[in-house]
């Protein structure tokens, strides 16, 4: 669990570095710290990870329960994401 939360952070840090996206998103949507995502956890929320990294990567390592759904598939398979639960992309 450790290695996967370093590795969370580590996609959030290069996230962080990119610029946030323009305008008003269909969806509310916010960048949270490992520490924010690992608080959903403790708390028993319903989180769902969803590794957007290639199904290589997600292979190699992930954050155990994460579902691995590449970001070039997210248009197509947008009716596998929960709509209750809180999701987190990495």
């Amino acid at each position: 669990m450790r290695g996967a939360l370093a590795a969370l952070a580590a996609v959030l840090a290069l996230v962080g570095l990119g610029a946030a996206p323009a305008g008003d998103p269909d969806v509310p949507e916010r960048y949270i710290s490992v520490d924010e995502a690992k608080a959903l956890l403790d708390l028993k929320q319903r989180v769902s990870f969803l590794d957007v990294r290639s199904p290589e990567q997600f292979d190699e390592l992930h954050i155990a329960g994460a579902h691995n759904m590449f970001l070039r598939e997210f248009p197509r398979r947008l009716a596998e994401i929960s709509r209750t639960d809180f999701v987190v992309l990495y």
